[in-house]
């Protein structure tokens, strides 16, 4: 009976949990066709043409932070780094966070600390379909095409 009383428990926190991201999601879909267009830099690195598309995003994204004006010219990897890296310090410790080369493009080897995976990427950080290994990193330039496995080792 117990047994049955926590399961009840859980699909009603679940369900009730759907039921306000749903209605969060509409709340979300504010019109902002006719918004004043002054743009915002957001702590995630995007600049919002106005403020509606801000709040619009907030909402979805509640750790989203405004900074005056239009985005300095970041590229999207360093901008996803130290996003990611606020999030990390925020909240989520286990948050990946990406490798960029010194041109702001991604490396091609990226890893997660926290699995212990690691997967090939293009320089615009798209993963590359089957490299992904766990607890190895892959050689992603092969001469011959081939992703090959290196032994790694995580602490």
């Amino acid at each position: 009976m117990r047994n049955r009383i926590v399961l009840f428990l859980g699909l009603s926190l679940f369900s009730l949990r759907q039921f306000l991201r749903v209605d969060q999601d509409k709340e979300c879909d504010m019109e902002c066709s006719r918004a004043p267009r002054k743009p915002l830099c957001a702590s995630d690195g995007r600049t919002f043409t106005s403020r509606c598309e801000f709040l619009r995003a907030k909402c979805r994204d509640p750790q989203l932070e405004v900074i005056r004006g239009p985005c300095k010219d970041t590229s999207r990897c360093v901008a996803e780094k130290k996003y990611t890296e606020q999030q990390a310090k925020k909240l989520f410790p286990q948050v990946f966070v990406p490798v960029c080369n010194p041109d702001g493009t991604y490396s091609e080897v990226q890893c997660h600390s926290y699995t212990g995976y690691c997967w090939c990427v293009t320089p615009n950080g798209r993963p590359i379909s089957g490299s992904a290994v766990a607890n190895k990193k892959p050689r992603c330039q092969g001469g011959d095409g081939n992703v090959y496995l290196e032994t790694m080792y995580f602490l």
